[in-house]
């Protein structure tokens, strides 16, 4: 049976599940901010009428970005 990776956009991703970052834009910036391939993160808190998403990243620091670049960034779930 093959193996599915179920790969969403992070605005998308479920409140309080982990998640494994797959593709970020390219915007210096994110990675300077420690998003990168590979990160673990998980949303905190998605705002009302398109506003920002609240991150924990790596689980020791909190990271809101707007909507336009959360939905440039894949992610997969690792843990609910």
């Amino acid at each position: 049976m093959p193996i599915t990776t179920n790969i969403i956009n992070l605005y998308s991703a479920d409140k309080n599940d982990e998640f494994e970052v797959t593709s970020v834009p390219n915007i210096k910036l994110l990675e300077s901010m420690g998003l990168r391939k590979g990160t673990q993160v998980s949303v905190q808190n998605r705002y009302r009428l398109g506003g920002p998403v609240l991150l924990r990243v790596e689980n020791s620091y909190s990271l809101a970005l707007g909507k336009d670049i959360a939905i440039q960034i894949g992610v997969k779930r690792i843990s609910a």
